[in-house]
């Protein structure tokens, strides 16, 4: 008997799999091996203007989280897998906070193994009983859309479904998902469970800035779990070498959706199509989405230390100067084929007295351009700077006195950036 049920198990695989593959097609020759970044890539062909009532599309590059384009992106669509994201989002949560880690073991539960069970449902092919390790959980969540994968991580997160769904909700209103209602944890039909392309795209932003490896599990072209291998979803993978992930969806009532990343150089696109009509029409209208951003944007690294003072004077401690740096990359998104100046300025924010501890918060870099501001970001120090003696502190204070009554020396400092592209 078991081995019949191994059998027919194979064959079934092999069906999927097979249908799988038919679906995504072969790669088309646009999709050979991109120039080096430094080259613009060539944006395809493509009509991306929805026929209306149809699709809703929005372009966002990560970083910055500015949206480039969008076509109708806060209309309500059932979530179908795209669900999965803010399933992968609290795993992940949970992980920082230390209450799971990628090695935990979790047994399937009989009612999630009835959820890969029901009809339609794309599954890891869990069976009751078995014991599997959260980083396995999140690989058959993510490339072979594993509903009962979602329900098992959904219990290992929170102790039950019901439970974990709260937490869906709870995290949508935090992150201001003010299109998104959440029912499941896998995005199996289900009435009153809506989502938009513009919060998709929040979230699938916010899973990048905090785990920006996650595209291990959202990468790979196939799984395997069981013996059985199943192809990624997401056919962008087979078909575009920058696209690392995130995740499709598609019911009936949904369409076909993507969330889909890439990457060209030092910038990192998402892409989301929400009710496209067909796969094809999903795979275009992605494509071209992606196309577009990366042939019209550049992300600039901005050189602030030669710009504005990389150091700034301390007064009343075991050093004079107190070296600076920022909380993260100072970078702005550009239109290639604008050419303007931007203004870079420094603000020191608290008085320049020792102690001071390695990164601390001590002013803030802003970047303008034509005087709206583009960047904002934190000053830290780069050292630690102890106090003197008492006699050092008080020669601190006078001289910190006399510079700021008679010598006038600034808090504040600025200058102009071209940026050559």
């Amino acid at each position: 008997m078991r081995q019949r049920d191994g059998i027919k198990r194979s064959v079934r695989s092999g069906i999927g799999v097979l249908l799988c593959l038919l679906m995504i097609g072969p790669p088309p020759a646009a999709s050979a091996p991109l120039p080096p970044p430094a080259q613009p890539v060539s944006p395809r062909p493509h009509a991306l203007p929805a026929a209306p009532g149809s699709e809703s599309t929005l372009l966002m590059e990560v970083s910055t989280g500015e949206v480039l384009q969008a076509s109708d992106p806060h209309r309500r669509f059932p979530p179908a897998s795209l669900d999965k994201l803010m399933t992968l989002y609290l795993t992940l949560q949970a992980i920082h906070a230390g209450r799971l880690t990628l090695d935990t073991p979790v047994t399937v539960s009989t009612a999630a193994w009835r959820i890969g069970r029901r009809p339609g449902s794309s599954r890891m092919f869990l069976d009751r009983g078995d014991v599997v390790t959260v980083d396995k959980l999140l690989e058959g969540l993510m490339v072979a859309s594993g509903n009962d994968a979602a329900e098992v991580l959904a219990e290992a997160v929170a102790g039950s479904p019901e439970r974990f769904v709260e937490e869906m909700n709870a995290a949508a209103a935090r992150l201001e998902m003010r299109d998104t209602h959440f029912v499941t944890p896998h995005g199996l039909p289900s009435p009153h469970e809506y989502t938009s392309a513009w919060d998709t795209a929040v979230v699938a932003r916010q899973i990048l800035l905090d785990d920006p490896d996650i595209v291990r599990f959202t990468s790979p072209q196939y799984a395997t779990y069981g013996g059985i291998r199943q192809p990624n979803w997401n056919n962008l993978v087979f078909r575009d070498p920058r696209v690392d992930g995130l995740k499709t969806g598609h019911t009936v009532e949904s369409g076909f959706s993507i969330a889909a990343t890439a990457h060209v150089g030092g910038m990192r696109l998402i892409a989301v199509v929400m009710g496209a009509p067909t796969l094809r029409r999903r795979t275009a209208l992605a494509e071209g989405l992606l196309d577009s951003g990366f042939a019209r944007y550049v992300l600039q690294p901005i050189p602030w230390k030669g710009i504005v003072p990389e150091a700034v004077p301390i007064y009343g401690g075991r050093g004079g100067r107190l070296p600076l740096e920022t909380a993260h990359p100072v970078a702005v998104l550009l239109e290639k084929a604008a050419h303007q100046q931007l203004e870079v300025s420094e603000m020191i924010t608290v008085r320049p007295f020792a102690p001071v501890r390695r990164g601390q918060r001590v002013g803030v870099l802003t970047v303008r351009r034509a005087g709206r501001v583009v960047l904002t970001s934190p000053l830290v120090a780069a050292d630690t700077i102890e106090p003197d003696g008492l006699a050092g502190r008080v020669w601190g204070a006078l001289a910190y006195a006399v510079g700021r009554l008679v010598l006038r020396r600034p808090a504040t400092w600025s200058g102009m950036y071209t940026p050559q592209q």
